[in-house]
């Protein structure tokens, strides 16, 4: 990333070549040494320079700075208090610290976001308030990205895809597109969202909140009766959402035709054929479908686990899905054909070093394996093999693995997993920098007013990829840091207890753990398996004893026994349970 990019945006990211810079990591203060949050770290650290004004005491999170090369006997220069890891949310606190996420607003920024207005209805935006919109979300979102409306038409269908017109209000380079460039994207945690945009912009003047006028970028769609796109245009409207609608309610509409306001049921009703069209080609294309769960870690005021719940894939959730593949694969298209910068949501196709391994754990199930020039679809029919089997969990997560990391770029090589030719994001500017910078990209090669690309984004576009490709990293090793360290504190009274799960890896060093009842990551370290000595399989994902001829493999539903919990790094040591274990509890 070229240095004037970098100070233009006063970028706070690590870049391992700057080798002469001091490093800053997060940990706690314990027993008067600095423990690191990061569990590659197997060392602790004293702290030096602690300011008089600074009382440390057992459990302070604080941030330190180390010299990029640490000696044996390196000392950590104090930086900063963050809190205490008996905070309710210390979890969080110390995930943010740990990726070094930025979460407080230039005082500018926020001044700028307070200050934003509804546009004006002038050309060329257009007038679509008589319109039904309805925006359709979790029953806990607080910001609304996207609105959508259709109707029947004599040769088919047309569907209009509202989203927010964040880039009227957030203009190239000034405080606010500086703010949100840091971020390159919201974050979610247990507690809280980090968003990209302050407050007032983000759940409001940007948000598409029901019976309010809001200006809005849109794609508007024309499909045939067969549900084939046969046209699409982009413009800035004025919209005005009638309902703010649950994934719940939407789903109980599809399942019995009840429980929806009349405004916007005959727009719903399009909406839900038009997804059952499109449906049918999404499984024509061979979009890879994987299930492996997600879960969502519902917290008290005191930031305890109450309960971990199960994220499941609904109709509902399909149906807002893929309208807005719908109009992430129009911009792709506008964009590719007015030559205008494009930032493609790329994925790639499996490495040959990914789909060796792949096929070496095929052929340890005794499975035929894969060659060729390999489709999306050649993973769903191994999947449907397998569907309802025991090793059903296993092939889900080792497909998974398979895939290549889906990322930002300007120059399109498709996005594997959808089977889509050309790809882009579009639809949440509140919430993506990538999808901001497609609005920017489009109001400039349509002419549609002020927020266009600037000469100098256009110029950075492959430094901008390669940004907001490490940010979206940055955000899920947060989040999942957090929910991680919100376990082990879940957990931590629960020592030597048993426990069910399935052996989610088997690496040369141990054995990685899913647990069943709430989706927590465990280890159990290959010196603590008693016993036998066991010889490790990477290529066939198993350990097997030399004695005994015990198979512990990828897949498996084991008992295990908690040995120990650390809520700094969020790590948890299990051992495999013995017969005696079994028989105590």
């Amino acid at each position: 990333m070229r240095n004037s990019f970098k100070k233009h945006y006063h970028c706070r990211r690590d870049d391992s070549s700057l080798k002469e810079e001091p490093v800053s990591i997060s940990g706690v203060w314990q027993s008067g040494q600095f423990i690191p949050a990061d569990k590659k770290i197997k060392r602790t650290f004293y702290v030096k320079h602690v300011p008089p004004s600074v009382k440390l005491k057992e459990g302070d999170m604080i941030e330190i700075q180390l010299p990029r090369f640490v000696s044996k006997d390196a000392a950590g220069e104090f930086q900063r208090k963050i809190g205490n890891i008996n905070d309710p949310y210390a979890p969080t606190e110390l995930a943010m610290a740990e990726a070094h996420l930025p979460h407080v607003f230039s005082e500018e920024a926020e001044k700028i976001a307070q200050k934003a207005i509804v546009p004006p209805l002038e050309k060329p935006r257009r007038d679509l308030r008589n319109l039904p919109f309805c925006t359709i979300d979790g029953a806990d979102a607080r910001d609304f990205d996207d609105a959508v409306w259709g109707e029947k038409t004599v040769k088919g269908y047309r569907v209009i895809v509202a989203i927010a017109d964040v880039s009227w209000y957030v203009l190239p380079d000034s405080e606010l597109d500086k703010e949100a460039y840091r971020r390159g994207n919201s974050t979610y945690f247990p507690d809280r969202v980090v968003p990209m945009l302050p407050f007032a912009l983000s759940n409001g003047m940007c948000s598409l909140n029901p019976n309010e006028d809001r200006g809005a970028l849109v794609c508007d769609i024309e499909l045939n009766s067969s549900g084939q796109k046969v046209k699409h245009q982009f413009y800035r409207a004025l919209i005005q959402s009638k309902a703010r609608l649950t994934y719940d309610e939407v789903q109980t509409f599809m399942d019995e035709e009840q429980g929806i306001a009349s405004t916007v049921q005959d727009s719903l009703k399009t909406l839900i054929r038009v997804y059952e069209l499109l449906l049918q080609k999404r499984q024509a294309r061979g979009v890879l479908e994987l299930d492996v769960p997600e879960r969502k870690v519902e917290l008290n005021p005191k930031g305890q686990v109450l309960a971990v719940h199960e994220r499941v894939q609904t109709p509902a959730m399909q149906l807002i899905e893929e309208l807005m593949i719908l109009a992430n694969v129009s911009a792709a298209e506008t964009l590719e054909k007015l030559n205008a910068p494009t930032m493609y949501r790329v994925h790639d196709k499996p490495s040959s070093e990914k789909m060796e391994r792949f096929n070496d754990f095929l052929k340890s199930l005794g499975q035929k394996s894969l060659g060729g020039d390999i489709r999306s679809s050649d993973f769903n029919t191994i999947l449907q093999k397998i569907d309802g089997k025991k090793m059903d969990y296993a092939m889900n997560k080792f497909v998974l693995r398979t895939q290549s990391q889906a990322e930002y770029s300007p120059e399109n090589i498709g996005h594997y997993g959808l089977a889509l030719a050309r790809y882009a994001h579009f639809t949440s500017p509140i919430r993506r920098y990538a999808d901001l910078l497609v609005h920017r990209a489009l109001v400039g090669a349509l002419k549609l007013g002020k927020g266009a690309l600037n000469e100098r984004q256009i110029d950075d576009f492959n430094d901008l990829a390669e940004h907001i490709s490490y940010t979206e990293r940055q955000s899920a090793t947060a989040e999942q840091g957090a929910v991680d360290r919100y376990m082990a504190r879940y957990m931590a009274d629960k020592i030597g207890g048993l426990f069910y799960g399935r052996i989610s890896s088997v690496t040369t060093f141990g054995v990685f753990l899913t647990m069943n009842e709430t989706g927590a990551d465990g280890f159990v370290p290959l010196r603590s398996i008693r016993g036998d000595y066991y010889k490790v399989d990477e290529k066939g994902a198993r350990l097997m004893g030399r004695h005994t001829n015990k198979v512990y493999k990828m897949g498996d539903e084991v008992a295990v026994i908690l040995r120990e919990c650390d809520p700094i790094t969020g790590m948890m040591m299990f051992s495999f349970a013995r017969l005696k274990d079994l028989k105590s509890k």
